[in-house]
């Protein structure tokens, strides 16, 4: 069909679009983007979405939470009250991700955005930028949960729910 509608559009339009080069040229992308997040290796698991939409829950044993080229939600409501600092990373490339806090924890979130969107209650970093939120039991001095939420070509919206 492809080689058909191409023989039409140069004969009577005298456009000529290469549709073989252009479907190789797209397949050698996917593959190469494949090979570059391991699609072909291994399975992401629970904390990480990767061209797919997924729902990750708060996990004790993991310390980092991906989206990437897709949709997902990060849900750290249900984290214990910390002992001592904690540090969780959360990445948005090139995807729409929010992220669900509990305000009754002591958190602080270190919002950094790069040709994206991060949005959180009452702050925001569009564009480039670096901007700083805090859940309303967090004090100064006193044990904290560090949340470093990274935003690269995409959208995060953050919210923070009372338990």
């Amino acid at each position: 069909m492809l080689i058909g509608l191409s023989i039409i559009l140069r004969e009577i339009f005298h456009i000529h679009i290469p549709f073989v080069r252009i479907i190789f040229g797209v397949l050698l992308i996917y593959w190469g983007i494949k090979v570059i997040t391991g699609g072909f290796v291994r399975s992401w698991g629970r904390s990480s979405a990767v061209f797919t939409e997924a729902k990750m829950k708060y996990d004790g044993d993991q310390r980092e939470y991906n989206i990437i080229f897709g949709n997902g939600m990060v849900d750290l409501f249900k984290m214990e009250t910390p002992s001592e600092n904690k540090k969780v990373e959360v990445n948005v490339v090139f995807g729409n991700g929010n992220l669900i806090l509990n305000d009754s924890l002591p958190m602080k979130v270190k919002m950094n955005t790069v040709f994206g969107s991060s949005r959180a209650p009452g702050k925001s970093a569009d564009g480039f930028g670096e901007t700083s939120f805090m859940t309303s039991s967090y004090r100064e001095g006193l044990p904290y949960i560090l949340v470093d939420a990274n935003t690269v070509f995409g959208k995060l919206e953050i919210e923070s729910r009372k338990w």
